[in-house]
């Protein structure tokens, strides 16, 4: 099947499924529960979005890699330096749930600041 074909059925599908979902979904607004169509369109969406953020997240990580490694060598091997930069480069959200898209659970791109302990 080629790739054209595969993307046109994937959106006839979508379409389809998403009118039947929405009705579903209405129903179900009480329970918090989206229809099958919304599910598919949300994965969907998800899917799309990773696309591109996870290359982001992945240049971002290496570049803060590559950073910490500088940084902890101009140091002459400062652990604390070191973590300071991994720790939001590395950390963080890393791929995007459907329930992130929808508001339901946040997104990170940075990780959490690295706190030095006190000596």
């Amino acid at each position: 099947m080629s790739m054209r074909r595969m993307i046109s059925v994937l959106v006839m599908l979508t379409v389809l499924c998403g009118g039947l979902g929405a009705r579903a979904e209405e129903r179900a607004l009480d329970d918090d529960q989206p229809g099958v169509g919304a599910q598919l369109g949300w994965g969907m969406a998800s899917f799309g979005t990773n696309l591109g953020y996870i290359p982001a997240k992945l240049i971002y990580a290496a570049g803060g890699g590559l950073v910490g490694l500088l940084a902890w060598g101009m140091t002459a091997g400062d652990t604390d330096v070191a973590k300071g930069i991994f720790s939001p480069a590395f950390g963080g959200t890393w791929a995007v749930s459907p329930e992130m898209l929808r508001g339901k659970e946040p997104i990170y791109f940075n990780g959490p600041s690295y706190d030095r302990p006190n000596n």
